[in-house]
């Protein structure tokens, strides 16, 4: 539960949770383990990540079952070398020490190179405060929305992370699958496999988590690609290359599923142009008013 997830369980006791509901499915066939957004709290140092408790507890289960990778959402943040090349939303530390967060894609396996994506596409008011010098006063609803004071850090364009047998997948975070020209860039950077992390808790029992599962059922369409979908008390499943659910889990379960998914490497004409047809249509909308506008009858 939301609640639970940022204050009600520490940091390694949701880390053990996880990893003792994705054994129960565990086998010689799975090839990628898919955990939801920020599945790893606590604020976790990109520059020491394998000093990081939970982060070893992930290591250790792949040593247990060689061969697999694990895509994880985190809480991360990075402190700048040089203060002079801070971004926008980096804030202050100690003395002239600047760092940023972000809602973070990790891609762990037996080596020691780790993959990282920071989310691009922020929740404004959560994730992202517009003009904090007149909005300021607005942080402390943000926090009460599950979100942050000030404004996440983030990645200027969609990363693809590459994983065994030359595939990559696409690390979609959240509220960036909403977006289907944004989500089309990952298939143009090669992507075979979509994979949505998203943390719906705060969304209760409402349709809205609902929805937002609805809308990885359009991205699948739109890119013929299979989508795999770890959900925080939302709903996880699987999607085939066109809109049919596979799979999915119930609301407010705690479970693990396993799925076999097919991978895809064609461009559909989406992908290449995305959302052209809408944007002609919408012209010639905009044209038949033109043409047809007139006077209202009073004024001839």
């Amino acid at each position: 539960p939301y609640s639970d997830k940022f204050g009600g369980m520490t940091p390694i006791e949701q880390t053990q949770k996880m990893l003792h509901i994705a054994e129960q499915k565990m086998d010689s066939t799975i090839q990628l383990v898919i955990f939801p957004e920020t599945a790893l709290v606590g604020n976790l140092d990109e520059a020491q990540l394998d000093k990081n408790e939970s982060f070893q507890l992930i290591k250790q289960f792949i040593q247990h079952h060689p061969g697999i990778e694990i895509l994880t959402g985190a809480d991360t943040y990075k402190f700048y070398e040089d203060p002079k090349l801070r971004s926008e939303t980096a804030r202050k530390f100690e003395g002239n020490e600047y760092y940023d967060s972000y809602n973070t894609a990790l891609l762990i396996n037996a080596t020691a190179t780790v993959q990282v994506y920071h989310k691009s596409k922020l929740v404004p008011g959560v994730e992202k405060m517009p003009y904090p010098k007149l909005f300021g006063f607005l942080e402390s609803v943000a926090l009460k929305l599950g979100g942050t004071s000030g404004s996440l850090g983030h990645d200027d364009e969609p990363k693809v992370f590459d994983i065994q047998h030359h595939h990559k997948i696409a690390p979609i975070i959240c509220y960036e699958s909403v977006f289907g020209e944004y989500v089309s860039q990952y298939i143009n950077k090669d992507a075979d496999l979509i994979c949505v992390i998203t943390n719906d808790g705060w969304w209760g029992n409402t349709p809205g988590f609902a929805q937002h599962f609805d809308y990885a059922r359009l991205r699948a369409i739109e890119t013929r690609r299979y989508v795999a979908r770890a959900a925080n008390t939302g709903i996880s499943g699987c999607i085939d290359a066109k809109g049919n659910i596979l799979l999915k889990t119930e609301w407010w379960k705690e479970v693990a599923i396993k799925v076999v998914v097919n991978l895809n490497s064609e461009k559909t004409f989406y992908v290449k142009y995305g959302d052209v047809i809408g944007k002609i249509f919408g012209l010639l909308a905009l044209f038949n008013i033109a043409v047809n506008w007139r006077k209202p009858e009073w004024e001839d």
